[in-house]
Parts: C-alpha cells; structure tokens; sequence
C-alpha cells in the first residue's frame, strides 16, 4: 500500500472522559449572515476550516466536536460555523485567512478580522484551550499582528510569533529572519539560538543555517551529531522538493539546485542527493532509473520501515524484475519487524509477493493485513484493495 494510515485512535483516548449526548450548533446560513450574528450577540466566531478528505477533520467532528463540555462551552460563548474550504464560500474564506491545512480552526470577529488561529486534531481539553486563548487579548494570536510593528526588535516576541505562526500552519521564515537579526554570530550557537535553527529554520541560504554548515562540528559537540546532520540534511531535502513538486517545475531549476547544494561542504550530501533524485525520477515517472538508483543505494540510506514501503510498493507497480521485486520483499520483511501491526506494510508485502508468484506467503501477508484492519475498526473500503487482491492470490 503506497500511503500509511495515521492511526488517530490514541488521540480519541486522549480526548478526555465526559459523556459524548451533545454537539456544537453549527450555523447553516452565509458568511455574511454569520458574522452579522455574532456582531449582533456580541459573540466570536468559531470555523472549522474542513475539507472532505481530511481525516483529522472527521476524526475532530465524531470526538471534539460532540464532547458535552466542549459543546456547552461553545454553544454558549461562540457563533460556529463548518466551512469546506473546496466548496462555495470556502475557497475565498480559505484566501482570506491564509489557509494552508486542515483541520483550520479559525476564530474572528463579527467584523471578520482574525482574532486566533491554530490548526490540527485537538482533543477535548486542547479545543477548550485553544477557545479560552482567544478570549485573552494577551495571548491571542491577533496581538502577534497588532503588535508587531512596535516590537520588531523583540527576541522574545519574535519567536513566540513565530511559533505561533509555525501551529498555524503559516510560514514563519519572514520573523524568523527579524530574529536572528537581533542575534550576533557568536549567539548562533547558544541553546535557545539552537532550537530556534532546528524547529524553524528552512532556508538553506539564511544567515543562520550557513552558519551551523560553516561551524558544524562546534554544533555536533554541543547538541549531538544525529540532531544536527538530520536538521541538515532535511533543510537541503526540503529546499529541493519545490523544484520538483511544484506545478510549473523546470528540470533546468532542479539540475541548478543541485549544482548548488553540491558546492556546499556536508558528509551527509550522498544521501540527501540520493533522497532528491529518487523524487525526481518517481515524478517524472523514470520507474526503470527510479528502480535502479533504489537497488544501487537504498540499502545504504534507508532506515525507516515508512522508507521501505514507499520504495517496495513503487518497484511493485511499475517493475517485473524478479531481482528488484526480491529485494523489495527483503525491505518489507524489514519493516513488518520493525512494525508487525501496521496493516498497510503486510498489504504491500503481500503484493509484492504475490508479483514473485509466492501464494502461500502471499496469501498469509493479506489474510494478516486484513485482520488488523479489521482489528482497528477500519472502513472496509480501506482495505478492500487489499481483499481484491487476495482474490487474485487465490487464482495462483
């Protein structure tokens, strides 16, 4: 199976222990008619900025938004409203709010303006924090915007904004740069300095990230080589990802960057060109080079039971080699040990098996599949590629 399912169940446990018999009161009507509610009661608006496909979205609706305490608290303090930011007035609101994930949760006033923001699955107890956070004129996000132009020069207020930012699903690139702009070279390698660098930054040309290159082993002996190759090699991965996933992507752009992080002295540079150029060839659908390249390095560079199934199922859509697809077995052997009860690594397994012509391997790795999706209360359309698939296994 090429993508994993999260598993949210913990996050239901999570969810606190109240009895679940009511529900927020979402408002069926226009955004203008919303707002002019809620400026009339004199009340907040609380959105659930959703999209259909979303899991957490349904996850938040089923547990969050149907907790007594939760729908108490905001029928009583709030105006709500559910919003699909893909269908009718979505998409403009969406605009409006800068609206990058979902789930969205979006508080404004009755005049529209932004009051607080976050995003992501929130239990119970997180929800009613998040709404008692807006209600504080002192810790909304709103004070981040208003007080901005006062405090530029405010280390502290900088980072909090951009943390603030970051739970938001907003870039905070152009605050952090107002950050480290307060901050003299021989602060960069300072605790707070550090974090800082490795929760936000991701501009690999940024003052700051072309510091921790030129100075790397000053770093690796204070906070750990591990914790600094991996903030490394993930800045130069994600500075890449543009040049191939974006819409109008140019190989000649692509080919530049390369060249460019070439330039750059880091021992982790094999992988994280390794790592790009299998992304590259996937989306430009070169299975037989993406193939090869796999064979020739992945064992090298992956470590992850998510990195061999990702690679396993490729080779197992696009690739008949009785080679490639044994080696794709011995990945997934790996991680089915790694995570024996993830049913989507025994889903690829069995796939891949059943393309080597194992039928009784094969059939065991879907039966298993099967069973712990149905363990996990699964939809049966999540796993019925996988019962179609045990069907052919049958016809071995």
């Amino acid at each position: 199976m090429k993508k994993t399912t999260i598993a949210l169940g913990l996050l239901i446990a999570a969810s606190c222990g109240f009895a679940q018999n009511k529900e927020i009161h979402f408002e069926k009507t226009t955004f203008a008619d919303i707002k002019a509610k809620a400026k009339k009661e004199n009340k907040l608006i609380f959105i659930d900025a959703y999209t259909s496909w979303c899991g957490p979205c349904k996850m938040m609706a089923k547990t969050t938004f149907t907790n007594d305490t939760v729908a108490d608290y905001f029928n009583d303090k709030l105006i709500n409203a559910k919003i699909d930011m893909e269908k009718g007035e979505g998409p403009e609101i969406g605009k409006l709010y800068d609206v990058h994930c979902y789930p969205n949760l979006l508080i404004i006033d009755g005049d529209g303006k932004l009051v607080h923001r976050g995003a992501g699955m929130k239990d119970a107890q997180q929800f009613i924090a998040f709404a008692k956070t807006a209600a504080d004129p002192q810790k909304r996000f709103s004070r981040f915007t208003d007080e901005f132009a006062a405090k530029k020069t405010d280390p502290a207020f900088l980072l909090d904004y951009v943390e603030a930012m970051e739970r938001s699903c907003l870039s905070g690139t152009e605050v952090l740069k107002d950050y480290f702009n307060t901050q003299k070279d021989d602060q960069l390698t300072n605790r707070m300095n550090w974090n800082a660098i490795r929760e936000y930054s991701n501009d690999y040309k940024s003052r700051e990230f072309t510091y921790v290159l030129t100075n790397i082993d000053a770093y690796k002996k204070l906070y750990t080589a591990d914790s600094v190759e991996n903030k490394v090699k993930g800045v130069l991965i994600d500075s890449g990802y543009p040049f191939i996933y974006k819409k109008d992507a140019k190989d000649e752009e692509y080919a530049a960057y390369i060249n460019d992080i070439r330039k750059l002295r880091f021992s982790g540079m094999d992988e994280v060109l390794f790592t790009l150029d299998l992304a590259y060839l996937m989306k430009k659908a070169e299975w037989q080079k993406y193939t090869d390249l796999a064979l020739a390095k992945g064992d090298k560079f992956y470590s992850t039971a998510e990195d061999f199934n990702n690679v396993s199922w490729n080779i197992y859509e696009h690739s008949d080699d009785k080679a490639a697809l044994s080696k794709a077995e011995g990945w997934m052997q790996k991680a089915i040990k790694e995570q024996p009860g993830n049913w989507a690594y025994q889903d690829t397994y069995a796939a891949v098996l059943y393309k080597l012509k194992k039928k009784t391997e094969a059939k065991a790795a879907a039966s298993k599949a099967i069973e712990i999706a149905k363990s996990e209360g699964a939809n049966p359309e999540d796993y019925k590629p996988t019962s179609e698939l045990l069907e052919q296994i049958e016809k071995l």
